[in-house]
């Protein structure tokens, strides 16, 4: 089978283009920009993958019926990037009536109950998505009939209407309008996506007819199968996130192809102001040579963290929850190592994880970040100073940002506490990652090591140091 073409859009394109060329993918639709750095003559229209930025520019979201593809190489070429996948929309079943109220009706469709807002009939048999929104109550779920079948420039939807997304240009809406009128079959509607303004007309009317074959499928299958029955899966996509490390090595591929900064693509992540004043200085260094590019890079890096300045933590699980952990305030900053001390002052109550020390009024802690090392450290102390223990966080590569700190938590930590003891915990946690894909083998193996290094180095020492050189 051919490779599948790939459609790229973001600020990791030329580095993910060249990524992808040299596993032998195909590109389609490439910008001017991208088709002129790679040469790229009679490239495909039609994507089978789409890559683009996630709306915080640290994750790309990989969609397409070939993406698993592009998802593994990205994961085996990415030394810290993490996974996760959420479904294009919901499932459809074929379910049975068991109860019916007043104005609900309690249909068994195989995973559970579910409660649709109408009354039907006990034993009937009926077509149902759990609702897009939906919402526990009790043991049951939440039902539609209006069923959605997932497209790439548009969505088929039973009972539905043709719609256009909000902010459109009238033109082009009303274009798209008039073709959903023409295009959609009976008693479905046509939900356009944003997507279709850049697809040419012959491949929105191939779109449609795609959905009207599946959507024919369905209904075939619900004739056909006894309720309770599952008898659609929506398409997946995929959302891989781009650590420090993976950022690094997308930097070394893009500076194969055109004049690169150090830390190009962590400093484009923090937004429109700092990606054009990466442009600017790579249009220099193209002329005046790359040792600007390094000048520039630390002076941005230095400029963005200031000593006696309020710094965020953004710990951020895997699954791409931010926990916003207690800021602090800069007391250290080395500039050579990227290396931040923070000050950080706790509220009372509950207890520190992993120690079982009570938190207590007056508590502060002294946390130290390193920009590109997988671990951070926290001395918490009492009111006092008197040592309460140390907490070591185990995550991907520190990433720093304009007043923030940022990583991605892989759930293993190193406490040490005053006694002496000192223990890894939620290794199993981090095992789990593995067996869900979330992580590779080889990203678990490096925290195994870490963790086993960190105690020993706390154990041997005997006291807070910690040599993040030593990471």
């Amino acid at each position: 089978m051919e490779q599948p073409s790939v459609m790229v859009r973001g600020i990791y394109t030329t580095a993910l283009v060249k990524l992808l060329l040299d596993n032998g993918f195909r590109i389609a639709r490439p910008s001017m920009t991208t088709a002129t750095r790679f040469g790229l003559k009679n490239v495909n229209k039609k994507w089978d993958v789409r890559i683009r930025d996630h709306a915080s520019k640290n994750s790309v979201i990989i969609e397409g019926p070939r993406a698993k593809e592009v998802v593994e190489v990205l994961m085996r070429e990415l030394p810290d990037a993490t996974l996760k996948s959420k479904k294009l929309g919901c499932e459809v079943y074929k379910g049975v009536v068991e109860k019916v109220d007043e104005r609900i009706s309690y249909v068994n469709y195989g995973e559970r109950i579910g409660l649709l807002p109408e009354r039907l009939v006990e034993g009937q048999e009926v077509i149902v998505s759990p609702s897009r929104n939906n919402t526990r109550r009790d043991e049951y779920s939440y039902l539609t009939k209006r069923i959605r079948i997932v497209g790439r420039y548009a969505d088929l939807i039973k009972d539905g209407w043709v719609s256009t997304p909000k902010g459109m240009p009238s033109t082009i809406a009303n274009e798209l309008m008039s073709l959903g009128h023409l295009l959609k079959p009976p008693d479905w509607g046509i939900q356009w996506k944003r997507e279709a303004t850049n697809a040419d007309t012959s491949e929105l009317i191939e779109e449609v007819q795609r959905l009207k074959d599946e959507a024919i499928k369905i209904m075939q299958k619900a004739y056909e199968v006894k309720a309770p029955r599952l008898i659609y899966e929506p398409p997946t996509c995929y959302i891989v996130t781009i650590p420090y490390a993976s950022k690094k090595r997308l930097d070394e591929l893009r500076g194969l192809v055109v004049t690169t900064m150090p830390n190009h693509h962590m400093i484009k992540s923090w937004g429109r102001r700092y990606a054009y004043a990466v442009d600017v200085i790579e249009k220099l260094m193209s002329i005046s040579g790359p040792g600007i590019g390094t000048t520039a890079s630390s002076v941005i890096l230095h400029d963005v963290i200031k000593q006696g300045s309020k710094i965020a933590i953004d710990h951020v699980k895997p699954d791409g929850t931010v926990y916003k952990l207690t800021p602090g305030v800069v007391e250290e900053f080395d500039k050579e190592s990227v290396t931040i001390t923070l000050r950080r002052k706790f509220k009372g109550g509950g207890a520190y994880d992993g120690l079982g020390v009570p938190k207590e009024h007056g508590d502060y802690g002294i946390s130290i970040y390193r920009l590109g090392s997988p671990i951070s450290k926290t001395t918490y102390y009492s009111e006092k100073g008197e040592l309460k223990g140390i907490y070591v966080n185990i995550s991907t590569p520190v990433e720093v940002a304009p007043r923030k700190i940022r990583y991605i938590d892989l759930e293993v930590d190193v406490v040490a506490k005053p006694t002496g003891e000192v223990n890894v915990i939620d290794l199993d946690k981090a095992k789990e990652l593995l067996d869900k894909g979330v992580i590779t083998e080889r990203l678990f193996k490096g925290i195994v090591e870490i963790a086993e290094k960190v105690k020993e180095s706390l154990e041997a020492r005997g006291d807070v140091s910690l040599d993040f050189k030593l990471f």
